[in-house]
């Protein structure tokens, strides 16, 4: 990571307290620290199963955040001045909407290459402990939280200037905290523009029409280098390039593979976001009933396990061996 810009400001509120921002008048001093904050909160920004892909509203005048980029890559802005106009505009949505929230929000300008800049927003709480500092005294001590309340925007610059029709922000909405929520989304300007469940869904049909093709081993191992890539792609915040995933798969028609998955995507497309939990889903069968948990891998369907639509009941042949002894032991003790 090469971070060039990165400050930080606060803004509270609540019923019965009006609200208060805090605006630092320059950049945090970066290096090891800064980098080593930006990468945990990217770890878990890129870890949410429930980010959103989109682009900026096409109404300029409904995005300040738009506006404001474009002024910053031209020099007609600086970074400290558009982080301060964007917290000003939430703080006018804060006032209108009643919202109650308490969160530092931290920006970041990552220059990964000449042709590549990243801008990240995260919102951030903190929490509180206890420690025992230098003199050995008890202490307050305060954590920056990058679990489940950590929210943010992510936009890549460099494919905004390319491909301006294309899902250049990534968004991970604040949690339990509707009102917050909307005003987020509307004063970053983002709108959704993929369904990332029904993409995958119809990728994996695709996926499984050409597996059909194969001999049954090689379709398995097919399936396995594509969730792999998928995979992959996902935790980088990547889309799969249905020509880039041809060339990874090893022994295959790769012109019949694009042919095949042509005709479940929409048309001239040949990038998808996928959504993990689908391809979870695709790889393994899984459920939960009172006592009763279930869990195997697909490939195993019609293999070690069968099931019986008629009497729905499943068929396990090669019990696992840790699962083995344990009824062996609870068996014997019973006779």
């Amino acid at each position: 990571m090469s971070i060039s810009h990165i400050t930080a400001h606060h803004l509270s509120a609540s019923f019965d307290a009006e609200a208060q921002l805090s605006l630092r008048d320059n950049e945090l001093a970066g290096g090891e620290s800064s980098e080593e904050l930006l990468g945990q909160l990217k770890k878990s920004f890129l870890g949410r199963l429930k980010r959103q892909h989109g682009s900026f509203v096409a109404d300029e005048s409904q995005s300040v955040l738009r506006n404001n980029l474009r002024l910053l890559e031209r020099g007609e802005l600086g970074f400290i001045a558009l982080t301060q106009q964007w917290m000003q505009t939430l703080l006018a949505q804060v006032k209108e909407h009643d919202i109650e929230l308490d969160v530092h929000f931290l920006f970041f300008l990552d220059t990964l290459s000449e042709r590549q800049q990243v801008f990240y927003l995260f919102g951030v709480h903190q929490s509180q402990s206890l420690a025992i500092n230098d003199s050995l005294e008890v202490t307050h001590s305060y954590s920056i939280d990058t679990g489940p309340s950590l929210f943010g925007v992510k936009v890549d610059l460099g494919e905004w200037a390319q491909k301006e029709d294309s899902s250049y922000i990534t968004m991970v909405h604040p949690r339990g905290n509707p009102k917050l929520m909307r005003a987020f989304e509307r004063v970053t300007g983002f709108v959704q523009k993929v369904d990332k469940k029904e993409a995958t869904e119809a990728f994996l049909q695709g996926v499984e029409s050409f597996a059909k093709t194969l001999p049954e081993e090689k379709a398995r191992e097919v399936r396995a280098q594509i969730v792999s890539h998928c995979i992959a792609q996902d935790g980088q915040d990547r889309p799969v390039s249905i020509p880039g995933l041809s060339k990874e798969l090893n022994g295959i028609d790769v012109e019949q593979f694009a042919r095949q998955m042509s005709n479940y995507q929409p048309k001239g497309q040949e990038e998808i976001m996928v959504d993990k939990r689908s391809l979870q889903r695709y790889v393994r069968f899984s459920g939960r009933d009172k006592d009763l948990v279930i869990s195997f891998s697909t490939s195993h369907l019609h293999h070690r396990v069968d099931y019986d639509e008629q009497t729905d009941s499943l068929t396990i042949r090669g019990v696992p061996k840790a699962l083995r002894e344990q009824l062996r032991r609870y068996l014997k003790s019973e006779a």
